[in-house]
């Protein structure tokens, strides 16, 4: 189906197609399920908005990724969100007195409801990743710790399996430009990660 012919129905019909797996790499990207609401909206008004824009050269899916990480990429820049440094409870040991903890005030568990088996007809390789996929809020909460570019590259990359040269055209870099995003970052990543989880 031609996106730029589509009505406004048929429009809809391929965009809930995709739905499911927007919402949870929105979710990824902000670690809230309302705002995660909020920019799929958002994805599908700017997907018809700019419906005129798609030329095929990607699949749909890849390009309501682009819009969708765009937009959550636009959220964060207008409304950043940092974790706070919390200082050590009163006479905590000097150790622990002297690093403060990073707390995360934001991620919401994801509800598991959300995360069923897409229907057997909307089934193949790519739904695979999403309906196999547990999201826990140790890897939501680390994540968060990273710029938004690094968190793009970091899901596209090491959750959803893109390559460096889908990415960085979803993004609008290039491949050294992910590779280098997506070492720092796994190593600010490795350095939040707990040691148990």
């Amino acid at each position: 189906m031609s996106v730029v012919g589509a009505g406004q129905r048929e429009f809809g019909d391929l965009l809930e197609r995709h739905r499911r797996e927007l919402r949870v790499h929105c979710y990824r990207m902000l670690g809230s399920l309302d705002d995660a609401e909020d920019l799929v909206q958002e994805t599908f008004l700017r997907a018809w908005r700019y419906r005129h824009t798609y030329t095929g050269r990607s699949t749909i899916r890849a390009w309501l990724y682009r819009i969708a990480t765009n937009a959550c990429l636009d959220q964060l820049t207008l409304h950043p969100r940092r974790p706070r440094e919390v200082a050590a409870p009163p006479g905590a040991a000097p150790a622990l007195a002297a690093q403060p903890a990073a707390e995360i005030q934001w991620p919401q568990p994801y509800p598991g409801s959300l995360l069923d088996p897409p229907a057997p007809d909307e089934a193949g390789p790519d739904m695979t990743v999403v309906a196999k996929e547990t999201i826990e809020l140790a890897y939501l909460a680390v994540i968060q710790h990273l710029p938004p570019r690094q968190r793009a590259v970091l899901i596209l990359r090491d959750v959803l399996g893109w390559s460096a040269a889908e990415v960085a055209d979803l993004l609008g870099g290039s491949v050294p430009a992910v590779k280098s995003a997506l070492q720092r970052a796994r190593a600010t990543f490795k350095h939040r990660l707990p040691p148990r989880r």
